[in-house]
C-alpha cells in the first residue's frame, strides 16, 4: 500500500504539512515576541550604548535562526529513532526518509523562524532606549 494507492493522501499530507508550518510560524511569532518583552531593558541597554537597528534585528533573527537549527537536528534524529521503532514494531513497513525531505522540512523550519521572528525584532529595533530602559 502506497499514496498511490489511495485517493487524496498526498493531498491530506500537504495540508497536514501546511498546518504544521502554520501553527509552527505563530508559535515562533508569539515566543519571539515574549522573548522582546522580557527583554525589554536589555535592549534598551543595547540602544544606549550605541547599538543600531540592524545590530538588534539580526540578534534577535540570529537567535531564532540558532533554535531553528536545533529543532531541525532534533527533529531528524528523532525521525530516525521513530523510523527504527515503526520497522521493529512492523518489519513489512516501510519508510522513507531521503534527504530531498530533509532539506524541504529544514528549509521550511528556517523560512517559519525567520519570518516568524522578524515582526517582533522589527518591533525591538524600533524601541525608544529610554522607554526601554525605565520598562518594568
Amino acid at each position: 500500500m502506497s499514496s498511490s494507492n489511495l485517493p487524496g493522501l498526498d493531498d491530506f499530507i500537504e495540508s497536514m504539512i501546511a498546518l504544521a508550518v502554520g501553527i509552527g510560524f505563530l508559535v515562533i511569532l508569539l515566543s519571539m515576541y515574549t522573548t522582546v518583552i522580557e527583554r525589554t531593558r536589555d535592549i534598551g541597554v543595547l540602544k544606549s550604548i550605541g547599538a543600531s537597528k540592524g545590530y538588534i534585528i539580526r540578534a534577535l533573527l540570529g537567535e531564532s535562526v540558532f533554535i531553528c537549527v536545533i529543532g531541525i537536528v532534533v527533529g531528524v534524529g528523532m525521525s530516525y529513532v521513530a523510523r527504527s521503532l515503526f520497522l521493529d514494531s512492523f518489519p513489512t513497513l516501510s519508510i522513507l526518509i531521503t534527504p530531498e525531505w530533509i532539506i524541504r522540512s529544514a528549509l521550511i523550519a528556517l523560512g517559519g523562524g525567520v519570518l516568524g521572528a522578524s515582526y517582533p525584532a522589527w518591533l525591538a529595533s524600533r524601541k525608544d532606549a529610554i522607554e526601554a530602559l525605565t520598562y518594568d
